[in-house]
């Protein structure tokens, strides 16, 4: 792409292709006959699959408002069939955003638009065939059971899709218990090798000091009172040393008083101590003088060191004058005491872990000590169960009033404390050859061997930098969701011979062709939406960003397509993909890098896999120290480790950000950024990537940037919201605001609407309780362009205006659905923690996200006076 080329250029020739493929626009046309319309599937799991699937279907029935490039049908009734699939709503929408749970649908329904994927091409059309098929198969009704003796190659191309959905709505456990035994074996060995590659350097470390304590027989709480005395303590004394001689910005002197007079006062504490001890034997009172002699002397060396420092500054980053002045010097000494008191603190741990070890081996010697193991076990599960409760947007009365951050924090320190005590016992039998605890000089050289075996194993391990992937739950959670939602386009699966149908009808069997690259799914000429995936780049670690940035703890990144059909081919240097990062377009160079998994592509399932990343150690805005600890102890990881590798304007060549020498070792490193939710964005050479929710959940923040051009967004909220609170909405009205200049408010008019106010609500009347003749299910939102200069800063014609689609229980619910709502009550909004749809519970969302959608939308035998009234309205 030129530097003066549309950044959305590509975009909208994919959209221009789209609509030539389907008739919609003539080739002489020179400019788009109508505005882009846009869908936006918004996160919540398979809650939010399932309630997207029933409105997708329900668009794909409804007809689309009529167009004046519209073709004349052909006679015949199946390609009458295929004419009206190819001009239904769905046909309308050129751009598909999808985060988390709306991206499992959303990549199911694209991937239906590339020739060949569903089933044969047709040869003469295969671009045109394979949209017709697609939009075919969200209009087969109603979806059935899938069977391997059915040859759906002979059937209607949505037969065998809608019955693979139903058939794994439990997609990660689809077989039951074998699939659970599957699961636990594989969650348990990951947590045990997480804990192996922590365990390392802590056995390392608790060695080291273990050694060091039976070779000196001194105490290790002297660690962090000499750690205090000589550098926090001095440090907190420096800062009253330099006085400024007239305003804040001169340079630091130490000409002044206070520096002199401390000079005075510690010669004469040293003096004075030494006359005490010695001469006269007063130890306490000598040894405490000399203690402040000693602080006294350390604030001193370390004013000299910081003042010269400063003075020599030499960085090209920093002004000189801003560098040099007493106010820096503040700023400096004080975040050295902050280093200095994070010291004291970690030796002060280190010392107790140590020492708390030796007690618990003396007293739980022999089995007993198995006790800690289990207690630890009991520990990472009951972590696990209370971690999902991070995710709901309404928690219990009772436990909002808990100050959760501060409890997460201490309970993530606790399992860090038991874990390391775990090692630490670990440590001690070994030292001890299992026996009592004895002075044998034995100890000290089998501590030595330990020591060197841990050095040598951290080593090695910290050179595998894939296995920080590797070892979460990514792999296992997109390759189930490749299966379950991706296999559902993939024909393979049911539209060959018995044999073959019998053995990959189930989706325990994996099969290579169920996932894209992206390669394959943005480089192949195809007529379906612009399909955008969202997720989340944690972001909490950058001394550049402002305070709206440190709010959210991530940006948004945005995978695109590169190409169009009329574009040469893909290569190395200009791939299929795009990455926007918050808005702008980045390239990538992979050539250098280690030889690791870690730096192969991901393909579209594992792209999916992360925009549903809800559940992990960085969580966007709700990133703290205490949640990232518990989750990543507990290996409740769901996000992935990411080498951008973008290359800034004017690079050429990507050059390692990772300088600090403890990133030689960068498996651990890191598992201790993860761990203590310390995320770089692309300031290091690895990024954590994690649910597209964590920075905006609806789906639609991608589809308001003014150069895509989209005039309409039709939004499926489907979020937990069982109070109707509207937080992913509100989310997005600040984002849009602050972000794109952009001001969405409430359409007041259709509230007005004879015909449209029955089924279109304001948002205070989706909080009251629905009547039983309720049918209003949907909000319409303007969006407004700030316009300076104006009266009221807005500019009167909307930008473009979004159609919001809310789960909610309306009337004229078909019997099995109510039948369900009333033994399920917390329906429509159950937790997304539940990833384990039964039949019932799939095909009652799927069911009332169709009967929303054809409230609104119609269908496809009855034309709807409703649909007629809202196009009407929008135009």
């Amino acid at each position: 792409m030129t530097p003066d080329e549309n950044p959305y250029q590509i975009e909208h020739q994919r959209i221009r292709f789209r609509r030539l493929s389907l008739g919609q626009e003539a080739p002489g046309q020179t400019a788009a006959a109508r505005g882009n319309w846009g869908l936006a599937l918004s996160g919540g799991g398979i809650r939010s699959a399932t309630f997207c699937l029933g409105v997708l279907q329900a668009m794909a029935r409804a007809p689309a408002p009529s167009v004046s490039s519209r073709p004349v049908p052909p006679a015949d009734a199946d390609a009458d069939a295929d004419a009206d699939a190819e001009h239904s709503l769905l046909s309308r929408i050129d751009y598909l955003s999808t985060v988390s749970g709306g991206g499992y649908i959303g990549s199911f329904f694209s991937s239906l638009f590339l020739p060949g994927r569903l089933r044969q091409p047709a040869p003469q059309d295969p671009v045109g065939q394979a949209a017709r098929d697609a939009y075919q198969a969200l209009r087969f009704e109603p979806p059935g059971r899938i069977s391997t003796g059915i040859n759906y190659s002979t059937r209607p191309p949505g037969q065998g899709p809608a019955a693979w959905l139903r058939e794994n709505g439990r997609y990660l456990t689809p077989t039951g218990s074998g699939d659970m035994l599957y699961a636990l074996a594989m969650t348990w060995r990951n947590w045990l090798s997480l804990q192996v590659m922590i365990g390392l350097p802590i056995v390392l470390l608790l060695s080291l000091l273990s050694l060091f304590q039976v070779l000196s027989q001194a105490s290790l709480l002297l660690w962090p009172l000499m750690a205090g005395v000589l550098f926090a303590l001095p440090c907190a004394v420096a800062y009253w040393l330099i006085i400024p001689q007239g305003d804040l910005d001169q340079p630091p002197s130490m000409g002044n008083a206070a520096y002199r007079s401390m000079l005075g006062v510690v010669g004469g504490l040293w003096l004075s101590g030494a006359l005490a001890y010695w001469l006269m034997q007063w130890q306490a009172v000598g040894a405490l003088t000399l203690a402040a002699a000693l602080v006294g002397t350390c604030a001193l060396l370390i004013t000299r060191q910081l003042v010269t420092r400063l003075a020599d500054n030499r960085d090209p980053a920093k002004d000189n004058a801003c560098a040099n002045s007493v106010r820096n010097y503040r700023v400096q000494i004080t975040r050295a005491l902050g280093r200095a008191m994070a010291a004291v603190a970690v030796l002060g741990f280190l010392a107790l872990l140590v020492t708390a070890a030796q007690a618990l081996y003396r007293y739980l010697h022999d089995l007993r000590a198995l006790g800690s193991l289990l207690l630890l076990i009991g520990a990472v599960w009951l972590v696990r169960r209370l971690a999902l409760l991070k995710d709901e947007k309404s928690l219990p009365g009772w436990m909002r009033k808990l100050p959760l951050q501060v409890l997460a924090l201490i309970a993530g320190g606790l399992l860090l404390s038991l874990l390391c005590l775990c090692w630490g016992l670990l440590v001690q039998w070994i030292a001890y050859d299992g026996g009592v605890i004895s002075g044998d000089r034995a100890v000290a050289w089998r501590l030595a061997a330990l020591s060197l075996v841990a050095a040598v194993l951290t080593h090695l391990s910290g050179r595998f930098i894939g296995f920080l992937n590797t070892s979460s739950l990514q792999a296992f959670y997109s390759a189930r969701l490749t299966r379950a939602y991706l296999g559902a386009s993939n024909g393979r699966r049911f539209n060959g011979p018995p044999q073959q149908r019998r053995t990959y009808m189930s989706v325990a069997e994996p099969m290579s062709s169920d996932d894209l690259s992206l390669q394959q799914y943005y480089a192949t000429p195809s007529a379906g939406p612009v399909h955008l995936i969202n997720v989340t780049m944690n972001l909490t670690v950058d001394p550049a960003e402002q305070l709206v940035q440190r709010d959210r703890k991530g940006k948004p990144l945005c995978i695109a397509p590169n190409w169009a059909p009329e574009r040469p081919a893909p290569t190395k240097d200009c791939p299929a993909e795009r990455y926007l990062l918050d808005g702008q377009a980045y390239s990538r160079d992979l050539d250098h890098g280690p030889a690791s998994e870690i730096m192969s592509p991901l393909t579209l399932g594992q792209w999916i896999g992360v925009s549903g990343a809800a559940f992990s150690t960085g969580l966007g805005r709700a990133s703290s120290l205490g949640m990232s600890l518990v989750l990543g102890l507990a290996n409740v990881r769901l996000g992935i480790w990411w080498p951008s590798h973008f290359l800034d304007p004017g690079q050429a060549q990507w050059v390692p950000r990772d300088l600090k020498p403890w990133t030689r070792y960068s498996t651990q490193a890191y598992l201790f950024y993860e761990l203590t939710a310390r995320f770089h964005g692309y300031r290091r050479d690895y990024q954590y990537l994690s649910d597209g929710g964590h920075f905006e959940n609806t789906g639609a923040y991608e589809l308001l940037r003014r150069g895509r051009q989209v005039e309409l967004i039709i939004t499926c909220d489907a979020g937990c919201d069982p109070d109707y609170q509207f937080d992913d909405l509100a989310n997005l009205v600040r984002l849009a605001r602050i972000d794109q200049a952009l001001e969405i408010r409430q359409d007041p008019g259709v509230l007005e609407h004879p015909q449209l106010k029955t089924v279109f609500a304001s948002l205070e009347e989706f909080r009251q309780p629905p009547s039983a003749d309720n049918r209003k299910c949907a909000l319409l939102l303007n969006v407004h362009a700030h316009s300076p200069g104006s009266d009221d800063d807005l500019c009167q014609t909307p930008h473009c205006r979004i159609l919001v689609l809310k789960p909610r229980l309306i009337a004229g619910l078909t019997p099995d659905l109510l039948n369900y709502a009333r033994a399920n009550p917390s329906f429509p909004n159950q937790s997304t923690v539940d990833q384990f749809f039964d039949e019932a519970q799939f095909e009652s969302y799927r069911q009332l996200g169709l009967s929303i959608g054809q409230q609104l939308f119609g269908t496809q035998c009855q034309p709807s006076a409703m649909a007629q009234a809202l196009w009407r309205y929008l135009q």
